[in-house]
C-alpha cells in the first residue's frame, strides 16, 4: 500500500477520546508512539505487516503522536515503527473483530543501553486451519484473464484439488464453499459455469478457513473464504487509480478499471472489468468447439465514519456473461449453436456501532439475485419440428433465477485481554424459479416401453416441461467465544439452523470446538478441531432436483422422491504448525469428515445442466501440508501438498435418477474427488519493481470413467490414452504437471504515477492432459494448452 499520512479528523476522535468503529469483516488498530518519558512522537513511521500473506499498509503519526491502520483484515501482524534519533520499535498484534484496538508504542532514544531485540512471529495460536493470501499475492497470480483468476488462485490452499471450469473440490466435497465478503454471506455457486466469478481486483486481501469453522458461518462452511476488499478511506491524496489492458491465446482480450478516493469520513472505491475469449471454459477436446465468451462485472463500495462510533458500508455490484456451450466433433458438424447466458445484481448495507472499545453491534441487510438461462439453436415444437432438432442427442432450454435475501445481526464483546465473544441470528430466504425442458432428438437412446421414448421422434416427439418456484428459507442463530488461557486458546462455538424448502424441515445443533496450545520457546503451534455442520444443498436447479415429475422418469418411477435433505457432516482436524526461525513456518495437519446425505452435483444427460444429489453416506479422510518461506533479499517460496480419500455410500438419493444404480444400497465406492496427491509450488523473486515467478502444479489423476464404454466413439476416445488404472484397479486421470512463468516490471513515473508491464507463459511445456473423462458428475474436459499472456497497467 502506498505511503501516506493518518487523516486529521480520524486522529483528532483518538486525541478526544473516544474511538471510531470498523467495518464488520475488518479491524481498525488505533494508538500512539511515544519516547522513554511518554512524550508524543510526531512524524514516526508505522508499518503493518504480515510477512507470510504479503500484507503491508504504511502510516505515519501525527503532531500528538497519534495513528491509525484502517481496513485491517482479520489476521495476525508484526507492527515496526521508526523515527529520527530513536531505536526501532516492533510488535506482534493479532485483529480478529471490528472492535478496535488501541496500543502504545514505545521508542528508546538511540545509545540506551536497553537491547532492542525484534520478535518475528510467523505462526498463530488460533486453533483454526486456514490461508491468508494479499492483494499483492492475487495481483501477481499467473492466468489468462486476470478478472477470472479467483478460482486458481484459491487452489494454492493446501487441500484444494483442480476440475474443469474454475471448479475445484476440497476434502473429498464438491463446490460447499461460502464466501463472505465484507461480513455478508454468499453461498451461490460462483463459478463460471452457474454464475460470474469474483473479480480478484475488488480484494484487499482475504483468508480460506479450511478446519475449525467459526459459529458465525453457515450456509456451506466446508471451506469459508473471508475476504476483505479494498476502501477508500485514508486514500493517499484523495484520490488513487489504475487502468490495466490485457490480451492471451485463443482471442483473448480484457481491460480493467479501478479507483479509490474520499474525504476524511467518507471513502468511496470502484472496480470494473470486462473480457472476452474464444476459450471461455474448458472445452470437452482438444479441438476447442464452439467456446466463444464474454464477461462483466462492476463492484463499488461506499463508507461513512459517522460521529466515530458509528459506520456505515453500502455495496453494490454486478455481473453479466454470455457464452456459447461447447461442443463435441458430432454436435460441431450438425451445427449446433446452444448459448448460455448469467447475471447478477446484488445490495448490502451494513451498520457498525461501538458502545465502547469492547463492545459493538454489527447489523445488515443484503440482497442477491442471479439468472441463467440456457438457450437452444433454436426453439423445438411438438414433434420435433425447427431448427432445434440440430441439437444432438438432446434438445435442452432453460430459464431459472435464485434470489438470496437475507439479514443478520451480531454483537461482539472483548473480555479480559485477548478473549473475544460475539453472539449473532442470521435469516435468509432463496426464492428459486426453474423452467426447464428438453427432448431426445437421437433415437437410439430410449426403446419402446422406455420412461423417455416419448420423447424421442419415434415416440411421438413431445417436450419435457417443468415449471417450479420454491423459496427454500435458513434461520439460525449462533454463539462464539475465543478464550486465551496462557498457551492454550479455546475456540468454543455453537450454532443451530433451521431450513426449510417444500415438504423438508431440518434443524441441527451445531458444537463448533477447537483448541490449540502454543509453545512460545519452540514457535510450536498443536492444534485440533471439531466441526459438527450442517451443509445446504446446491440452490442451483434445486426445484428440479426434488421434483417427483422428474423422478418419475427414471427406474423408480411410481414410488415416493427420496427427499433430499441437507448434509450432516462430523469434520475433525489435528494439526501442527512450526516456525522456522525468521525463515518460514510449516503446517502439516490430518483430517476426516464422515457424512449422511453427503452433497454433489450430477450432470443431466449429458446437457451440461448440473443439479444436486446425495449420498447415504460419505467418508473422507486426508492429509495437507503447507510451508511457507518468506522474503529473504528478495526471494520468497511456498509448497501445498494434499491426499483425498472420497467414498460414497449407496445409494444415491434425491435428484434426477434417470439410470439404473451402478452400485447397491450399502456399497462403497470411490468418487471422482478422490486424488492421492495434489501439488502446487512456487517461488518468487522481487526487486526494485521487478518480479519473476515460477510456479507449478501435478494432479496425481481424479477418478474417471471407464474408456471401453466409448470405444470407437470419436467424440470420447481421444481421452482414452490419458486414463489409466492404477494398482486398485480404479481407473483415473493420467498424473499431469503443469508450470507457469511469469515476468513483471514496474516503473515509478511523475508523482504517484507508475507504469507495470507483466507477461505469463501459462504450461510453458504444453503439457497435454485432461481434467475428468466419463465423470457422472462432470463429463469430459481438457487443460488448457500453452498460452502467452500479457498485460499491461497505468497506476495514478
Amino acid at each position: 500500500m502506498a505511503h501516506r499520512a493518518s487523516s486529521p479528523i480520524i486522529l483528532a476522535f483518538l486525541a478526544a477520546g473516544p474511538v471510531f468503529a470498523a467495518a464488520a469483516g475488518s479491524g481498525t488498530l488505533t494508538g500512539r508512539v511515544t519516547d522513554d518519558q511518554g512524550r508524543p512522537v510526531p512524524g514516526a513511521t508505522l508499518s503493518l505487516s504480515n510477512p507470510v500473506s504479503g500484507y503491508r499498509q504504511r502510516v505515519r503519526s501525527d503532531a500528538k503522536g497519534a495513528f491509525a491502520f484502517l481496513n485491517v483484515p482479520f489476521n495476525g501482524y508484526h507492527l515496526d515503527a521508526q523515527a529520527p534519533g530513536l531505536l526501532p520499535g516492533h510488535l506482534d498484534v493479532t485483529v480478529h473483530s471490528p472492535l478496535p484496538q488501541q496500543i502504545t508504542v514505545p521508542l528508546k532514544p538511540e545509545g540506551a543501553t536497553v537491547v532492542v531485540e525484534e520478535d518475528l512471529r510467523l505462526v498463530e495460536d488460533h486453533p483454526s486451519t486456514h490461508l491468508d493470501i494479499d492483494k499483492t499475492t492475487i495481483e501477481r497470480a499467473p492466468a489468462p484473464v486476470q478478472s477470472r483468476a479467483m478460482e486458481s488462485i484459491l487452489l494454492a490452499t493446501p487441500g484444494f484439488i483442480a476440475d474443469e471450469n474454475g471448479r475445484f473440490h476440497f476434502r473429498g466435497s464438491h463446490g460447499q464453499m461460502t464466501y463472505v465478503v465484507d461480513g455478508i454471506p454468499v453461498s451461490d455457486q460462483m463459478h463460471a459455469t452457474f454464475s460470474n466469478s469474483l473479480d480478484p481486483s475488488q480484494v484487499e486481501s482475504l483468508e480460506v478457513i479450511t478446519g475449525g469453522i467459526s459459529a458465525e458461518y453457515g450456509g456451506k462452511p466446508v471451506v469459508v473464504v473471508n475476504l476483505t476488499t479494498k476502501s477508500g478511506l485514508g486514500t493517499p491524496d484523495g484520490f488513487e487509480g489504475e487502468v490495466s489492458l490485457g490480451a492471451s491465446r485463443s482471442r483473448t482480450f480484457e481491460g480493467g478499471l479501478n479507483a479509490r478516493g474520499g474525504t476524511d469520513t467518507f471513502g468511496w472505491f470502484v472496480s470494473g472489468a470486462a473480457s472476452e475469449s474464444d476459450r471461455f471454459l474448458d472445452p470437452v477436446n482438444f479441438e476447442n468447439l464452439h467456446n466463444h465468451g464474454k464477461t462483466g462485472r462492476v463492484f463499488s463500495r461506499f463508507d461513512w465514519i459517522l460521529g466515530g462510533q458509528d459506520t456505515l458500508r453500502l455495496s453494490v455490484s454486478g455481473g453479466r456473461t454470455e457464452r456459447d456451450v461447447a461442443n463435441l466433433a458430432s454436435q460441431e458438424a450438425l451445427g449446433q449453436d446452444q448459448r448460455a447466458t448469467t447475471s447478477d445484481a446484488n445490495l448490502s448495507l451494513a451498520w457498525t456501532h461501538l458502545f465502547s472499545d469492547r463492545q459493538s453491534l454489527d447489523a445488515s441487510l443484503f440482497y442477491r439475485g442471479s439468472q441463467a438461462r440456457l438457450k437452444p439453436t433454436a426453439d423445438l415444437a411438438e414433434g420435433f419440428t425447427g431448427a432445434g432438432a440440430r441439437d444432438f442427442p438432446y434438445w435442452v432450454k432453460q430459464d431459472r433465477s435464485l434470489d438470496n435475501l437475507g439479514v443478520q445481526v451480531a454483537f461482539t464483546q472483548r473480555w479480559g485481554k485477548e478473549n473475544l465473544l460475539k453472539v449473532g441470528v442470521q435469516r435468509i430466504a432463496f426464492p428459486i424459479q426453474e423452467d426447464f425442458r428438453f427432448a431426445i432428438t437421437d433415437d437410439s437412446l430410449a426403446a419402446p416401453g422406455d420412461r423417455l421414448y416419448p420423447y424421442t421422434p419415434a415416440g411421438g416427439g413431445h417436450i419435457f416441461r417443468f415449471d417450479a418456484r420454491i423459496q427454500p428459507t435458513l434461520t439460525s442463530a449462533y454463539v462464539q467465544n475465543d478464550i486465551h488461557l496462557g498457551s492454550f486458546f479455546m475456540a468454543l462455538g455453537l450454532r443451530h439452523d433451521s431450513y426449510r424448502v417444500e415438504d423438508i424441515s431440518d434443524s441441527l445443533l451445531q458444537p463448533r470446538l477447537g483448541l490449540s496450545y502454543h509453545v512460545q520457546a519452540t514457535g510450536t503451534v498443536f492444534r485440533a478441531s471439531y466441526d459438527r455442520l450442517m451443509i445446504l444443498r446446491e440452490h442451483e436447479n434445486l426445484a428440479l432436483s426434488l421434483s417427483q415429475q422428474a423422478w418419475d422418469l427414471g427406474p423408480y418411477a411410481g414410488t415416493p422422491r427420496q427427499p433430499l435433505r441437507p448434509e450432516r457432516q462430523h469434520s475433525y482436524t489435528y494439526g501442527v504448525e512450526q516456525q522456522l526461525g525468521k525463515a518460514g513456518r510449516i503446517m502439516l495437519e490430518y483430517w476426516e469428515k464422515r457424512s449422511r446425505n453427503a452433497g454433489d452435483n450430477a450432470q443431466f444427460l449429458n446437457t451440461g445442466v448440473l443439479f444436486p444429489v446425495g449420498a447415504d453416506r460419505g467418508l473422507f479422510r486426508g492429509a495437507n501440508l503447507r510451508l511457507d518461506l518468506v522474503p529473504v533479499k528478495g526471494w520468497s517460496a511456498y509448497l501445498s501438498l494434499g491426499r483425498t480419500r472420497a467414498i460414497f455410500q449407496a445409494p444415491l438419493v434425491g435428484g434426477l435418477q434417470l439410470e439404473a444404480p451402478e452400485a447397491a444400497p450399502g456399497e462403497r465406492f470411490l468418487i471422482d474427488h478422490d486424488q492421492k496427491l495434489s501439488a502446487q509450488a512456487g517461488v518468487v523473486y522481487e526487486h526494485e519493481g521487478f518480479t519473476a515467478q515460477v510456479s507449478g502444479r501435478y494432479d496425481s489423476g481424479l477418478v474417471a470413467g471407464d474408456p471401453a464404454s466409448v470405444a470407437g466413439n470419436p467424440d470420447y476416445d481421444f481421452g482414452a490414452q490419458y486414463v489409466r488404472r492404477d494398482s486398485e484397479g480404479t481407473w483415473r486421470i493420467k498424473p499431469r504437471t503443469t508450470w507457469n512463468l511469469s515476468l513483471g516490471q514496474e516503473w515509478k513515473l511523475a508523482g504517484k504515477r507508475r507504469l507495470a508491464l507483466g507477461v505469463d507463459l501459462l504450461n510453458a511445456t504444453d503439457e497435454k492432459g485432461l481434467y475428468n473423462f466419463l465423470s457422472t458428475f462432470g463429463g469430459t474436459h481438457v487443460i488448457p494448452p500453452r498460452t502467452l499472456a500479457g498485460r499491461v497497467k497505468w497506476k495514478f
